[in-house]
């Protein structure tokens, strides 16, 4: 059933811009034939019932024609929307849902049946009113009561003289739909074109949603992807093997830069200690590792997405506490602010006092990413506090359901609200102080944390600089982009 319908899809046009217009007359064509047909089914059920209200003098008329008649022959005779036909006895046996009554005619009483092939639904309706009716009021009450059964029906009048009066109206008393099943069946029939039209919205835009995964190496295209689509694809695959090649471009040629540096780095180290100048050679040998950091660190930083690691489940809270450890361990002013613990009283008895106890809720923070490039990361942080603030607070906390923060939070001067959207750029450094590092840090760090699904913000308080840094419980990794 799945094949036989995208083989019948794959018969449209393969153009979006044919696709839209065929849909959307095709939607048109179908709301507006399910509307008719409803409207036409209840408009003519309508007209039956206003009809018959309108012609019971018309009915009368051949009733009293009926009765008044003395040829003992058939009679057939047609007024209006009603057929008489007059016979000395009945055609045959009524049905067994057959509803017989009593007609109340100027002054006459008549019996009467109306035969029905099924129950009729409403037969309350057949019934004559409490109040006294004219003739032609009463048989147009009764003709608009067997239009409303939607059934085919005959009125048998049985007249003195035992003739019998046998009346139909197959325009009137008719085999139809009722008002509610009308209503119903519409409904239907618009719900399910909906739900079609959707379907085939779905499978429009299906293609479009199928380019964000060229990026996982997904190049196959669908059975219905549009000539637009495709296109598009197509562009987007070259672009991102554009992409590709530029960066490796690059990373081979500041490699082959980094290389090549270091020969005549170790030159000019060599040459700079047969300096007498003792401040002078510090000062060659202080240029000349400010030049081999900014090479490597740039270096660092267009490869930080390529380096090779597997993707790990691990317990965030443990690994800033081990990281925090070894600042420690060195004499750094580094202090993690964990879980605070909470103070339980014992309750006493007869046999033992109260004694008070301190519980740690857990709070291990698990996520699943790469351990050691999230430990560089928050490294960076903790170096760039220490560096201008002297000290560093760590604290890690659920963000959301999928996040966690952690907040590294330093005692310097803070940084001036206009550089906080540029700080995470290669080479820009906050504070222009000389032997400060050469503004890679947060760059490489901010690289870290978008391949964890994260972002870094700054925010300046009372006592220095608030950074948040945002990671996702669940990272998936990247993949290699696609091939040309």
């Amino acid at each position: 059933m799945l094949q036989a319908w995208f083989q019948l899809l794959g018969l449209l046009p393969r153009a979006l811009a044919q696709r839209l217009p065929l849909m959307v007359v095709a939607s048109w064509l179908a709301s507006a034939l399910i509307a008719g047909w409803t409207i036409q089914n209840l408009n003519t059920r309508s007209s039956a019932l206003s009809e018959a209200e309108t012609t019971g003098e018309v009915l009368w008329s051949l009733v009293r024609l009926g009765i008044s008649a003395t040829v003992p022959d058939v009679i057939e005779t047609t007024s209006g929307p009603y057929e008489l036909r007059l016979t000395d006895e009945l055609d045959g046996p009524l049905p067994p849902d057959t509803v017989p009554l009593i007609l109340e005619l100027d002054g006459q009483r008549l019996r009467a049946a109306v035969a029905f092939p099924e129950p009729a639904r409403l037969t309350s309706a057949l019934r004559t009113r409490r109040t006294p009716q004219e003739a032609g009021a009463r048989l147009a009450d009764l003709s608009r009561g067997i239009a409303r059964q939607d059934l085919e029906a005959q009125l048998v009048v049985f007249a003195p003289g035992g003739k019998v009066l046998q009346i139909r109206a197959p325009v009137l008393w008719q085999d139809r739909l009722g008002q509610t099943w009308v209503v119903l069946m519409g409904g239907a029939a618009f719900a399910l074109g909906l739900s079609v039209a959707l379907a085939l919205s779905r499978h429009l835009v299906h293609p479009f949603r199928d380019l964000s995964r060229l990026s996982q190496g997904e190049t196959r295209p669908g059975p219905l992807d549009s000539t637009e689509a495709l296109l598009i694809g197509d562009r987007i695959r070259w672009l991102s093997e554009r992409f590709r090649r530029d960066q490796e471009r690059k990373s081979r040629g500041l490699a082959a830069i980094s290389h090549d540096l270091r020969t005549p780095v170790t030159r000019m180290r060599l040459r700079s200690e047969l300096l007498d100048d003792d401040v002078l050679r510090e000062k060659f040998g202080a240029d000349l590792d400010e030049i081999s950091s900014i090479v490597d660190g740039a270096l660092d930083l267009l490869s930080i997405r390529a380096q090779a690691e597997e993707f790990h489940r691990f317990s965030l809270v443990s690994l800033l506490e081990s990281l925090v450890s070894d600042y420690q361990d060195v004499g750094r002013p580094v202090e993690f602010a964990g879980t605070q613990e909470i103070e339980l009283q014992a309750a006493s008895s007869v046999f033992a006092t109260g004694a008070g106890m301190s519980v740690r809720p857990a709070n291990e923070c698990l996520m699943e990413g790469q351990p050691d490039k999230l430990r560089r990361a928050f490294t960076n942080l903790i170096d760039n506090a220490l560096k201008y603030g002297g000290r560093a607070i760590v604290r890690v906390q659920p963000d959301a359901p999928d996040h966690f923060e952690v907040s590294v939070e330093d005692f310097g001067p803070g940084i001036a609200p206009d550089q906080a959207d540029r700080v995470t750029l290669p080479f820009f450094r906050g504070h222009a102080t000389p032997g400060r590092g050469v503004g890679l840090g947060l760059s490489i760090a901010s690289e870290i944390l978008e391949l964890h699904g994260g972002s870094l913000q700054f925010t300046n308080t009372e006592s220095g600089l608030l950074v948040s840094a945002r990671v996702a419980r669940q990272t998936t990794p990247e993949r290699p982009g696609p091939e040309a």
